[in-house]
């Protein structure tokens, strides 16, 4: 049988001519894709590319086995009640990649940092000295205090809580008894000091199920003179108790299926992410990130760690000394070194 060659030229320029157009279509497609996708994350087109392929080609997380975090939640004062810039949450944060397990230890605000000689709620307004590298001296500080290296810091106040939880439309939580605070400052009465305003409000959340949203997220994360003790939800150790509360029920709205199928909430979060957070944890640091987890995100476990506080050195991992420092109500370690909060953090993230 004679073969045709023209034809089969003719047949091969047609067939080539489809794949270079059919290229040429999904070239086209990708760059209105990603044009549109950039104006939408207020990113320029080549600088998105640009970060993306460079995180493919190297990825400082790729030989990591813990990823830590220092996460600090600023409530800035600047009224009648109370002047401060100081941190009274936070978390150190490990996620360990191996067993897809993201550890959360909330570090009560009243642990005594004897090198600084001041509580560790304060290490971020000393950060913010002069000529101090803000981001360095917090992460060197809290390694000190940790035992662990802090590779990223995050900084978020109680606006952008009030933000961000509005953006995922609100979280429900199940609080195990009742609790009510007499005493929370009044917003009212902050932002217009007067005789005919009350100074503090009263904050209630019933037990049983309820919905968090921009409306009563503040209060329920803030408030801690509701009781005397932890156990019945007031003080510090109460208020934390709340917090991983809420951290809880994020984690679990934000990585089910039907938040992430919504294109708009991942549009939603980077955009909160980049326009509302400090850290410095940057784009190719996210990028670095998700490629790391890719096949584990929906896996990974939420493991919330409370320290156990004593009455003395040999009951507690950090205790309230009978004396004040500094003539300051305080926790404290059985040495100067933390050497037992330091192994009982080693041993809660691996």
């Amino acid at each position: 049988m004679k073969i045709n060659s023209k034809l089969i030229r003719k047949i091969l320029i047609i067939a080539l001519t489809s794949i270079f157009s059919l290229i040429l279509i999904a070239l086209i497609t990708s760059f209105f894709f990603l044009n549109s996708f950039a104006k939408k994350i207020n990113q320029k087109p080549f600088s998105l590319i640009t970060t993306t392929l460079q995180a493919w080609k190297s990825n400082e997380f790729e030989n990591k086995n813990n990823l830590n975090f220092i996460i600090l939640g600023l409530d800035k004062r600047d009224d009648q009640l109370e002047k401060t810039i100081t941190t009274d949450t936070i978390i150190f944060s490990s996620i360990n990649f191996s067993n897809q397990k993201l550890t959360l230890i909330s570090l009560p605000r009243d642990i005594w940092n004897y090198e600084l000689d001041t509580k560790i709620n304060n290490i971020y307004p000393l950060a913010l000295e002069e000529n101090k590298d803000t981001f360095s001296f917090i992460q060197d500080n809290f390694s000190k205090l940790t035992g662990q290296n802090i590779d990223k810091t995050i900084i978020i106040t109680t606006d952008n809580l009030i933000t961000f939880v509005n953006d995922i439309g609100g979280v429900d939580v199940y609080m195990e008894k009742d609790y009510k605070d007499t005493k929370y400052p009044n917003p009212d009465y902050i932002k217009n000091p007067s005789p005919n305003i009350p100074i503090y409000k009263t904050v209630e959340f019933k037990a049983g199920p309820f919905h968090l949203d921009q409306s009563n997220v503040t209060e329920f994360v803030r408030s801690r003179k509701g009781a005397e003790t932890a156990a019945q939800g007031g003080t510090d150790i109460g208020r934390i108790q709340r917090q991983q509360l809420l951290i809880d029920a994020i984690m679990t709205k934000i990585k089910s299926k039907e938040f992430l199928s919504d294109y708009s909430n991942l549009i939603k979060l980077y955009n909160f992410w980049h326009s509302q957070i400090s850290t410095n944890l940057n784009d190719q640091d996210l990028i670095n990130l998700v490629l790391k987890m890719r096949h584990s995100y929906q896996n990974i476990n939420l493991n919330k760690i409370t320290i156990p506080i004593g009455n003395t050195p040999k009951d507690g991992v950090i205790y309230h000394p009978d004396n004040f420092i500094n003539k300051q109500w305080v926790f404290t370690t059985s040495d100067q070194n933390y050497s037992q909060l330091q192994q009982f953090i080693k041993t809660s993230i691996n």
